[in-house]
């Protein structure tokens, strides 16, 4: 089971570079900037819990000042 996630990563000075960390069961599959927002990101996972801990790595990232989820998407 693939979830799917649009999420909006906020931050004045972020990196699109910095976000193409390694996550174990998820994968960033578009990033895309956003003046005055940060970066957008299309992130599929293989459970819930997996999309979560993606998201709190991307929080872990330096200069991110918040993570938000914009849109999911699962199969059911």
């Amino acid at each position: 089971m693939i979830i799917e996630s649009i999420v909006l990563i906020e931050g004045k000075n972020v990196k699109k570079e910095a976000l193409k960390i390694s996550l174990s069961n998820a994968k960033q599959i578009v990033i895309g900037s956003t003046p005055g927002f940060g970066v957008i990101l299309h992130v599929a996972a293989n459970s819930s819990a997996d999309l979560g801990k993606a998201l709190l790595e991307f929080s872990k990232v330096p200069d991110v000042t918040g993570v938000l989820t914009l849109a999911l998407r699962s199969p059911h």
